[in-house]
């Protein structure tokens, strides 16, 4: 009896063996048992996937992982990657030793393509199977950033439209902080320093937790990877979706990257007491409370409660909108040092040089860095928790450069009207207002539709959810984000095409033509309006205006049609006529190729276009700064020089060079004080709000005060007008103070130059010199002739 059962079992090791392919034969001599191939770097027979599966589906420590590996996108790729594409080579990653149709009954048939099943095998990341069970190991037992590396870094052209943030991401992992930062496998750190303890700790969550359970790991490996993505679910994340009575506050992805860069959502509104912020910032904050660039809290939170400040970015971090709340505007897997610190010996902060940081200190970013940077700095101690506290509060304002972003209730989509009826509140301006009304306008302007603005992800926000139906806003304020221009952390642009600007010109719309890159500029920096946009009954300056109410246009327009900031509707003017011109004037500069930048006059467009080429530069600075100037306000540096020099010869007498463009600024702005001065003296009394003109004066007088009014306002809200159409900006201003004179356009005007030097100088005013030089006996100190 004892025989038979013997031989029992040693059927059933046979069994076994043969189940998970070994090919080693009685004599320990490899026996080729498969029609998969042999790895030809160690000579090892394939067995295939499904050969692994038939015992790793029985442990209880691997099924999971079995099933995970099935359901993954090694698996189940797409309908578009196929059995069929070995003759295109994309099966020499998507299935390089035919595992697809062995695995075909292991999955759904729902899931098989109508060409087969191409899929990633156990072995292209483990290596061969053939000396596995029973006879030794697997060759790499735990696959590590390298093995991805194999297939996940350069990848066809053909694949990046379809993967844009995959090209060359192995490489640019290698060279990231997350690989090359010093792993600290010790009590506390290893949860965040190293890969295992990644892992091994993701659930640690509390001070508690981190100071009582996180000890040091068995492996000193980097985060990598494994560290946050299920290799065997592709796709899958280190954490899972949070859900709290049944509603996802916490995408896997915000839940993976904030389980080390911790929540930025510590809301000190209700803390009363010091002692009671710091318990507020230690459930968010877990660890590094003393250390502000180490965690994201400082940065990434706008309490709603402060209306009119910005403490820092929204994280959308629900269920749809939030799957990519950190690729949005991080490259998470090339991720450089994002540090900001006050050097010990100036006191001066200084912030890395990374494009985020660049766009936090840009208009687009309401200048929010640079707020931080003089907490930092006014700080008695940055580097503790009362210094993060301080930091967390501190934000942008009308008065430090976030107007655009906090002036209005942008997000106030609709609101009651007077008549009852539920009406567009602050939806007409949420496609420049707001991060999400421009990327769905950018996305589809046709169609673009503000009701369909969805900002459910700020604090109280609801589009309907007023007592009339009307829209609740939120405390919280979008400023422009990454994610509004872009489609992905790559930098591939939203291209919306040529845009229809909101006017028109004889009466037909408004269209400046495709850019290229720049087109996501023209939505907001193309103008709200022209001067065709007033109800003119005819464009004749000696029209009598007497009777219109001051401080507002003809058919109650207000004097600010064209809006703010309006430097495309300067550059394309030929198309915009977005100033007051005069009647029979010339406004066409004799040679201007401004709006030709940087185009390739291909179809669509594919060109930088002039926006994106002079103000970003061959570095792409999200600055958006065109020059540098001092704390005076003086222009010291041209940082985007070299492509200035493309048109503007160095050494050649229109070189662009700082000097240069400060004389041509400070030229500007003074003839625009000899333009606000002599509308001053009309009545036409300029202030700094809505309508921009006192509405205490008798009236225009005519139509060319009006329209004399309309290019001040226009210029004096479009700083950079005197570069980005110079005879364009000169003519509307000298035509503006002729008329003005004497209500009559005789092509002269005076200009003072012990007044106004620069205007003088800018304008040609003529000089003693010149006078002296006159043999008509016509020609007075300060005289200027049309441009």
């Amino acid at each position: 009896m004892k025989k038979i059962f013997t031989w029992l079992i040693m059927a059933l090791l046979v069994g076994l063996l043969a189940a998970c392919g070994s090919s080693r034969d009685s004599a320990d001599t490899t026996a080729d048992t498969t029609d998969l191939g042999v790895d030809p770097a160690t000579g090892i027979d394939y067995v295939g996937a499904s050969t692994c599966i038939s015992c790793h589906e029985s442990f209880s420590w691997s099924d999971e992982i079995v099933a995970d590996y099935l359901a993954g996108k090694h698996v189940i790729h797409s309908d578009h990657i196929t059995a069929a594409n070995e003759a295109d080579g994309c099966l020499e990653c998507h299935d390089p030793i035919g595992d697809g149709p062995a695995l075909e009954p292991l999955v759904d048939a729902a899931s098989v393509p109508e060409d087969g099943l191409a899929a990633v095998g156990c072995e292209n990341c483990h290596g061969a199977g053939g000396e596995h069970y029973g006879s030794g190991p697997i060759p790499n037992a735990s696959p590590t950033a390298e093995t991805c590396g194999a297939c996940h870094d350069t990848i066809p052209d053909s694949h990046v439209p379809h993967h844009p943030e995959a090209q060359g991401i192995y490489t640019k992992y290698t060279s990231s902080r997350h690989a090359t930062a010093s792993v600290r496998n010790e009590a506390i750190c290893a949860k965040c320093h190293t890969d295992e303890g990644g892992r091994l700790y993701k659930d640690v969550q509390t001070i508690a937790a981190l100071e009582g359970s996180v000890l040091p790991v068995g492996s000193d490996a980097a985060v990598q990877c494994r560290t946050c993505h299920n290799p065997h679910n592709a796709g899958g994340l280190l954490m899972e979706e949070i859900e709290d009575h049944g509603h996802v506050v916490a995408s896997a992805e915000f839940a993976t990257c904030t389980t080390c860069h911790m929540s930025p959502q510590v809301d000190l509104t209700d803390a009363t007491t010091p002692a009671e912020e710091l318990a507020e910032l230690d459930e968010g904050v877990i660890y590094h409370q003393d250390r502000h660039y180490r965690v994201i809290a400082d940065t990434h939170y706008d309490n709603p409660n402060t209306t009119d400040v910005i403490e820092g970015y929204v994280t959308d971090h629900h269920e749809q909108s939030g799957l990519r709340a950190c690729l949005e505007c991080h490259d998470v897997h090339g991720v450089m040092e994002i540090r900001t610190r006050v050097d010990s010996d100036t006191g001066i902060a200084e912030a890395s040089s990374g494009i985020n940081e660049q766009w936090a200190q840009s208009a687009h970013g309401g200048f929010l860095l640079q707020q931080k940077m003089d907490t930092m700095e006014a700080s008695a101690d940055e580097r503790s928790a009362e210094g993060l506290i301080e930091l967390i509060k501190a934000g942008t304002t009308e008065a430090t450069g976030a107007a655009a972003w906090i002036h209005y209730d942008w997000d106030a989509t609709t609101k009651l009207d007077t008549d009852g009826t539920i009406v567009l509140d602050r939806g007409d301006c949420q496609q420049c207002h707001t991060a999400t009304g421009a990327k769905n306008f950018l996305t589809d302007p046709a169609n673009y539709d503000p009701l369909n603005n969805d900002f459910s992800y700020l604090d109280g926000w609801s589009l309907d959810g007023g007592p009339n139906g009307e829209t609740v806003s939120s405390g919280q304020n979008e400023m422009l984000y990454c994610w509004g221009c872009h489609e992905n952390n790559s930098g591939d642009l939203r291209n919306p095409g040529s845009i229809p600007r909101p006017y028109e010109v004889g009466g037909v719309t408004v269209t400046i033509p495709d850019v290229g890159n720049s087109n996501v500029c023209i939505n907001c920096h193309g103008a709200r309006g022209n001067m065709e946009s007033y109800n003119f009954t005819a464009e004749d300056p000696t029209v009598d205006y007497t009777s219109l109410n001051a401080g507002f246009g003809p058919g109650t327009k207000n004097v600010t049609e064209a809006h703010y900031l309006v430097a495309a509707a300067t550059i394309y003017a030929a198309d915009t006529r977005i100033g007051y011109e005069y009647a029979g004037q010339d406004y066409a500069p004799g040679f201007f190729q401004h709006d030709g930048i940087a185009l390739n006059a291909d179809t669509p467009e594919t060109g930088a276009g002039p926006c994106a080429f002079c103000h970003m530069g061959d570095s792409a600075n999200h600055t958006f700064s065109v020059v540098e100037k001092d704390a005076a306000g003086v222009i010291i540096d041209v940082p985007n020089k070299a492509q200035c020099d493309t048109c503007h010869t160095p050494g050649a007498s229109y070189e662009i060079t700082a000097d240069k463009l400060e004389h041509e600024a400070e030229g500007f702005h003074e003839t625009l004080e000899i333009l606000e001065t002599q509308l001053g003296a009309k009545g036409a009394v300029f202030q700094t709000s809505y309508p921009y003109f006192s509405t205490g004066a008798s009236g225009w007088i005519n139509q060319g005060v009006f329209g004399a009014a309309h290019n001040y306002n226009y210029l004096h809200h479009e700083p950079g007008a005197y570069a980005h159409n110079r005879f364009y900006t000169k003519r509307l201003l000298f035509d503006s103070i002729d008329w003005l004179d004497n209500y009559t356009l005789d092509g002269t005007i005076n200009i003072d130059a012990t007044v106004y030097p620069d205007a003088a100088e800018w304008m040609g005013a003529a000089t003693q010199e010149d006078v002296d030089a006159d043999t008509t006996g016509t020609l007075n100190l300060g005289d200027v002739s049309r441009p």
